[in-house]
């Protein structure tokens, strides 16, 4: 029975720390999809509290087309959709996009999606985070055909 009990709260424990991840070092990836197919992100910079250590790293860009440079683009329809999906309890999020003209604009977010630019082109996308342990920054690439 004790020891029945003993591994009953182990378990317990472990998936505590699997869901609640407090000894994570660094804000979740966002998982981004575009047309069934995942699209590859790059961390920027970010700030991070957990349950052992808290840190900023510093990460030096321009804008979202050097952030995200080095990463493969992912070829989508124009007017695709365009899942972006962040874990946690968020306290905002905020998309930027930028053409190969290096042109800034913001884009709308409605629940978790947004659709592909109509014209064709190279388009870098930059993720502003916000959650009750710190904020971070990603980058990811789409090729609009």
């Amino acid at each position: 029975m004790k020891r029945g009990l003993t591994l009953a709260v182990l378990l317990i424990l472990v998936v505590c720390i699997i869901v609640f991840e407090p000894f994570r070092g660094a804000p979740p990836n966002p998982e981004v999809e575009a047309k069934g197919k995942d699209v590859p992100t790059v961390q920027g910079s970010y700030c991070w509290d957990s349950l052992l250590r808290s840190q900023c790293v510093d990460k030096t860009y321009r804008d979202g087309l050097d952030l995200a440079k080095g990463k493969t683009p992912v070829t989508v329809s124009a007017g695709a959709p365009v899942r972006v999906e962040l874990s946690g309890d968020l306290k905002s999020v905020k998309l930027s996009q930028w053409d190969d003209q290096k042109q800034e604009s913001p884009v709308a977010l409605k629940k978790d999606q947004f659709n592909a630019p109509t014209e064709p082109g190279l388009y870098a996308y930059e993720l502003n985070s916000r959650w009750e342990q710190g904020d971070g920054q990603f980058g990811f690439l789409l090729k609009v055909q």
